[in-house]
């Protein structure tokens, strides 16, 4: 007990010691497009756009719910009533010209989609709605983008999970599987494949798949990587398992990944970054010390033809502390520069405040969190790199 209590105060005197620092400039690197604090109530946690338009939601926790459209060069605003549909937006994983998709979430956690015209004086604005369901996620590419709804039920066997493909366009639904039936330990016993992550929208399970009887040989096949398409009822992809200690670290970061295979993920012992492309990873080399920042404040965006990473400074990092004197703190905007390295473009003052980070295509846009509240936050920034 009294060496805990020798420690605790050793620390106590190294943090009295480290000076604190100067306040910084807002923002280096970057140019503030725009910034909105709504009035009333707070920008809910639908955020989404492209280099033209900040696409926001205004919610107040009760019975308002608007998705607002600006338009980041004239600053004209169009303003749609989504409280028939929904209270609390999650996502706006689409928008393109007069057309944003929004995501919702229920009182009992399960979630639906809704497909909004945006247009001024729209006399139909909500364009289709569609669910209740476990996850409803967009999928595909801008010219042939579609929602995948996938709910998971309790069914007599186990878990049934069930998924259907809807045309984002119309909302005309493509497909819709039987569904896939997985017990306690997350195994099909019909299929023999154990499932550990999802894609696409949950419309895609991973796991391991059991091998077959070879007659010829006499014995079992090994067992391979699956993927299983719950649109069409079949595996899509199989092949053998190389290194099986790779594939068990792997699958153990894609099973907390929330159905993505393209995110950026700091590495177990937080000594470098990762990023993740097709559920496969790469190390990634900044070009400012990585013990400088907070790795759990990594947040990132993995596009087609860029990657956005962001980190907060920790004040009192171990550099720091060695030359008693805080650092101010930022959250760091990075960005990709050739494969495998990344060069700090921005940077945002984020001291006392949680900030969350999101893309516009070339843009970044910023949302400044309430301190006591976990949904939305209080304003957001749009910035554009210089």
């Amino acid at each position: 007990m009294m060496r805990v209590t020798v420690v605790a105060a050793l620390v106590s005197v190294s943090a009295v010691a480290v000076a604190q620092p100067k306040p910084g400039p807002a923002i280096v690197g970057a140019t503030e497009v725009i910034q909105v604090a709504p009035p009333a109530g707070f920008v809910d946690d639908g955020i989404g756009g492209d280099d033209t338009h900040l696409a926001y939601v205004v919610a107040d926790a009760a019975s308002k719910c608007e998705l607002h459209v600006v338009a980041l060069d004239t600053r004209n605003e169009v303003t749609v009533d989504l409280a028939p549909v929904m209270l609390h937006a999650v996502a706006i994983p689409y928008f393109a010209h007069d057309r944003a998709f929004v995501v919702g979430e229920t009182e009992d956690g399960s979630q639906l989609g809704a497909l909004v015209d945006v247009t001024a004086g729209a006399k139909k604005p909500i364009v289709y709605k569609l669910g209740p369901a476990t996850h409803v996620s967009v999928i595909g590419d801008a010219g042939h983008a579609q929602v995948a709804l996938e709910h998971d039920v309790a069914g007599t066997a186990g878990k049934d999970h069930r998924a259907e493909l809807y045309e984002l366009a119309s909302g005309r639904r493509l497909a819709a599987g039987r569904p896939l039936v997985l017990d306690a330990t997350g195994t099909d016993k019909a299929l023999e494949f154990r499932v550990d992550h999802w894609a696409d929208g949950w419309t895609k399970a991973i796991g391991v798949k059991g091998g077959t009887w070879d007659r010829k040989e006499n014995q079992r096949t090994p067992d391979t990587e699956a993927t299983y398409d719950l649109t069409t009822n079949r595996f899509v992809d199989s092949h053998p398992i190389a290194d099986l200690m790779e594939q068990r670290k792997r699958f153990q970061v894609l099973a907390d990944a929330g159905g993505r295979l393209d995110f950026v993920h700091m590495t177990w012992d937080n000594t470098a970054v990762q990023v993740w492309r097709a559920g496969k990873p790469a190390t990634v080399e900044l070009d400012q010390p990585l013990a400088h920042y907070d790795p759990k404040s990594l947040q990132g965006v993995v596009g087609h033809d860029q990657v956005w990473i962001a980190l907060s400074v920790d004040p009192v990092n171990a550099d720091a502390v060695a030359r008693k004197k805080a650092d101010v703190e930022y959250l760091d905007v990075f960005t990709m520069t050739s494969e495998g390295h990344a060069s700090r473009r921005a940077r945002v003052l984020s001291a006392g405040m949680k900030l969350r980070f999101g893309v516009l295509d070339h843009r970044f846009w910023v949302l400044e969190r309430s301190p006591s509240f976990d949904r939305g936050g209080k304003r957001i920034a749009v910035y554009e790199l210089q």
